[in-house]
């Protein structure tokens, strides 16, 4: 049985060996009630159905994140007018990730969030 040394979560692939295990190992004279039977069926279904969610939840983070960066490179020789904690305007030279937020670099020296823009010209 594996168990991930960074989350100590026990998957399906853990799941579905101890189910196996124990059918091996169960009493021929005194088998498995077939409720409890069924009822581990369905937890190892609603394991695995959670797993595919979470796998295309993971996916379509990573493509709202390359959509989020190619739209953010779009704003580059772009003038901008900002609020926020700074306001001005000027010109987006460059942009910078830190902590998965995306920051436009103004004039080359300010460095705004996305969110604070107001206007684009």
């Amino acid at each position: 049985m594996s168990v991930s040394a960074t989350q100590n979560i026990l998957g399906k692939d853990d799941f579905l060996r101890l189910f196996v295990k124990q059918m091996q190992y169960q009493n021929p004279l005194n088998p498995m009630d077939n409720t409890e039977f069924a009822s581990q069926l369905a937890q190892f279904s609603s394991l695995e159905q959670l797993t595919n969610i979470n796998t295309q939840m993971k996916d379509l983070l990573i493509f709202q994140n390359s959509l989020h960066n190619t739209l953010t490179a779009s704003f580059i020789g772009r003038n901008v007018r900002y609020g926020g904690e700074q306001e001005g305007n000027g010109t987006v030279t460059g942009i910078t990730f830190e902590n998965n937020l995306t920051f436009l670099v103004i004039d080359g020296k300010t460095k705004i969030r996305l969110s604070d823009i107001k206007e684009i010209s």
